[in-house]
């Protein structure tokens, strides 16, 4: 049944007059209106360079010029040229999940119904500003988050907030959340919580976000070798110092620079990388998203999945 303002009591009325076209365009002004800033996680150019300098890749760049230096140009070529392959998959991939994430939003933006001086308009949810009173009608989705004013019942379903595919029972003073869609009865409700303070604004912003986080295995490896290349770069400076008093020849300092260099395990973590490479491109042939190539370590360690 449609509701009207004139159906209730005086009090009620007067509460659900709503504001008027000056004061909605004065709180906007404010900055009170329902604006919805889209914030992309990374840009392009952090994502190349992320993925094209860390802290691995540069160790592998340093051993690449060092091999080059000591006549090993073909060793220098393949550890590089392995390195460069992973960043290329390793970008083309995040490039991908960022297009994906960027494109989430759980409002799908239709036109809402607001309360104007005691008039019911369809605006754009855009146009909603805090304090705005909105009518919800069974199908409509739920554009900002507010409490209840009036209704003999509404149930609304939540499901794309928190899983939960139960309809929720909705009274006077209850908190309805944006993101949300009246299924059956209606309502008046007021805008509390608008733009990026609503809730669909806050799980949308959570699922874009980026974090980079190191498995185990990619943690033990690092430290392993940081611990090695500081006895590498020790020994180096061993041999610098025998060089430098003539205690061998430039001849002995090379080839033993060569040793000392060989000690570092290239191959293991090239090995990583395309291990990590060949599982993000079996996975994203299925049609996967992978912001991460590390979430293949991850995936691995999971014994059982559970979704709603």
């Amino acid at each position: 049944m449609k509701m009207q303002p004139q159906q209730l009591t005086e009090t009620a009325v007067s509460t659900l007059r709503g504001l008027s076209q000056e004061e909605a365009a004065t709180r906007r002004a404010q900055g009170l209106g329902n604006t919805m800033p889209v914030k992309s996680s990374r840009s392009y150019a952090q994502i190349v360079r992320e993925n094209v300098f860390n802290p691995i890749n540069d160790l592998l760049y340093v051993l690449g010029i060092a091999l080059v230096a000591l006549g090993r140009v073909n060793d220098a070529l393949v550890s590089v040229g392995v390195v460069l392959l992973n960043v290329a998959v390793s970008v083309i991939q995040e490039v991908r999940a960022k297009r994906v994430l960027d494109q989430i939003a759980l409002l799908t933006r239709p036109r809402t119904t607001v309360i104007r001086t005691g008039q019911e308009q369809s605006v754009d949810p855009g146009d909603i500003v805090k304090g705005d009173v909105l009518l919800v009608r069974p199908g409509d989705q739920i554009v900002v988050d507010g409490p209840v004013l009036s209704t003999e019942r509404v149930d609304v379903d939540e499901s794309l907030l928190t899983g939960e595919s139960d309809l929720i029972e909705k009274r006077p003073g209850d908190q309805l959340y944006s993101g949300s869609f009246c299924v059956n009865g209606s309502a008046f409700y007021q805008a509390e919580k608008v733009g990026a303070q609503s809730v669909a604004y806050g799980l949308a912003a959570g699922a874009r976000a980026f974090r980079r986080v190191y498995t185990p295995l990619q943690r033990e490896i690092n430290l392993v070798i940081r611990v090695i290349l500081l006895v590498a770069v020790f020994l180096e400076f061993l041999m610098v110092l025998s060089a430098l008093t003539n205690t061998i020849t430039f001849v002995e300092f090379v080839q033993r620079s060569v040793v000392i260099v060989g000690i570092v395990p290239i191959g293991l973590i090239l090995a990583i990388a395309v291990a990590y490479t060949l599982g993000a491109v079996r996975i994203v042939r299925k049609g996967a998203l992978v912001q991460q190539a590390n979430a293949i370590e991850s995936l691995s360690n999971v014994d059982m999945l559970c979704m709603d």
